[in-house]
């Protein structure tokens, strides 16, 4: 096995195949576009010492083949000092947002995942709407995670710029849909090489990591694989974002 680090770097072709990334957008394309009115840009994108003792968490989970899509917007974007910064990164809860800019933006905003898309794209209101309005055709389970899930990220200061796509989303959010075609498409590419892949069944039973953080992923994609066979099973059994 090669004791390299996997080649993502400024001179290799794209990781996410192109047909991937073409239904990755479709799928975001389904997610309403807001304008954040806060008066601290970046707030819900690091948290307090409090927050993070509470085990909130800043950095979200965020599947595969999104962290394949901000690989490569990172090496056709940033400079190689910035590449190798935060293709290093490997904090699984860091209290800031490594693609949080010094003013409060997003460094990533065009490839950003799917949850922080979604953050705070639904009113309380909307919310109990849409559970009332699927109660009978949705697994009581699923409204139930989604009533918790979506009240915790309401947000006041988000301002709808497509308010006739908020109801087919909210029902996508409710339904999971976004997360099952997010899992098809990691069916068809994940991008693990054989390697890492062999370490990952070893070190967990588990095909594939389907949801992580940057961080998380970094350390899988990037460290050498001397590294990862003394430490990924310890890695593993303390993360408590992958799945």
């Amino acid at each position: 096995m090669s004791d390299s680090l996997l080649q993502i770097t400024v001179e290799h072709g794209p990781v996410l195949p192109a047909d991937v990334k073409a239904s990755l957008e479709q799928i975001y394309d389904a997610v309403p576009t807001v304008t954040c009115a806060c008066d601290r840009l970046g707030q819900c994108c690091e948290l307090t010492d409090e927050e993070a003792a509470d085990d909130w968490a800043t950095m979200y989970p965020l599947y595969a083949v999104e962290y394949l899509n901000i690989v490569d917007h990172v090496r056709e974007n940033f400079s190689k000092e910035e590449q190798e910064r935060l293709l290093s990164f490997d904090e699984e809860r860091p209290l800031r947002c490594p693609f949080l800019t010094k003013v409060g933006g997003c460094s990533i905003h065009p490839v950003r995942p799917l949850a922080c898309r979604t953050y705070g794209v639904i009113s309380q209101e909307g919310v109990i709407e849409t559970r009332d309005r699927l109660e009978g055709e949705v697994p009581a389970i699923w409204l139930r995670h989604f009533v918790k899930n979506e009240s915790c990220t309401v947000c006041p200061h988000t301002e709808i710029e497509e308010s006739e796509k908020v109801d087919d989303h909210a029902e996508c959010m409710a339904t999971f849909s976004y997360d099952r075609r997010l899992l098809d498409l990691e069916k068809s590419f994940d991008g693990l090489d054989d390697d890492r892949r062999d370490l990952l069944i070893k070190a967990s039973g588990k095909y594939r990591i389907s949801r992580w953080t940057w961080g998380g992923f970094n350390t899988l994609w990037r460290k050498p694989i001397s590294w990862l066979k003394s430490n990924l099973v310890g890695i593993l059994d303390r993360a408590a974002l992958a799945e």
